[in-house]
């Protein structure tokens, strides 16, 4: 059976993204190399890691817009082989520019076929913007459009890569409500420098550290791996 027969008929089964196998040198430096994450339909799976670990590059290899023959990436055990980022199985938040500045709000989201209203559910003050573009926004407004853009996608999963960027300490707490919300229907995989809120959120949580991810049973964990000095 299709993986995207699945979600197109919205599946009650039990949804799995897997990838490993991931390897990746700059200037001769291994930068991935011993990679194994899991991230299930009904959770947050946090990923921690330093500056320059590589965290946004296996995002952007999960989800295809950075090709890359050497991955596995699976759902539910289900190769999806090398050129799946037309399906849209997997949704992606990059840091920045995620809506190109010659759109508005409203076509972005029109593009993306997601539900512009539950923006104005969440955040009522947001209705005024829906048709300005991208650079008529605060910083932290254009986030909050961003996250809800891809939580609100066809995706099963979605990878966001520094959600809380630019948002009020208010917002931020806001945001990890809303997302509490979607990992009922959806996968979520969360990075960000905000290391506390990140550990708060997951249900799940990993850490890359020298190209490889070890799974985080136990926040000291992070104080013997060198993450954090102390808790």
């Amino acid at each position: 059976m299709a993986v995207a027969d699945d979600y197109n008929r919205g599946a009650d089964m039990t949804q799995m993204l897997e990838f490993d196998s991931i390897e990746v040198l700059f200037d001769g430096r291994s930068i991935l190399n011993s990679v194994y994450m899991c991230c299930e339909r009904g959770k947050i799976t946090g990923l921690l890691g330093r500056n320059g670990c590589g965290k946004s590059t296996l995002m952007k290899i999960v989800f295809g817009s950075m090709p890359f023959e050497q991955k596995s990436v699976r759902i539910n055990g289900h190769s999806l082989g090398i050129h799946y980022l037309p399906k849209k199985l997997i949704g992606y938040l990059p840091q920045s520019d995620l809506i190109p500045s010659y759109l508005t709000i409203r076509k972005a989201f029109e593009l993306f076929e997601a539900d512009l209203e539950a923006v104005s559910k969440y955040f009522p003050e947001t209705i005024t913007m829906v048709d300005l573009k991208p650079r008529q926004l605060s910083g932290g407004y254009l986030r909050i459009f961003e996250v809800m853009l891809i939580l609100e996608s066809k995706s099963g999963f979605c990878l966001l890569d520094e959600p809380f960027t630019g948002l009020t300490p208010l917002y931020v707490e806001k945001v990890k409500q809303i997302l509490r919300s979607y990992k009922a229907t959806k996968g979520i995989v969360i990075t960000d420098h905000m290391h506390r809120h990140v550990t708060e959120i997951s249900d799940t949580l990993y850490l890359l550290a020298q190209g490889q991810t070890y799974h985080v049973h136990d926040p000291r964990q992070l104080v013997s791996l060198g993450y954090v000095s102390a808790l």
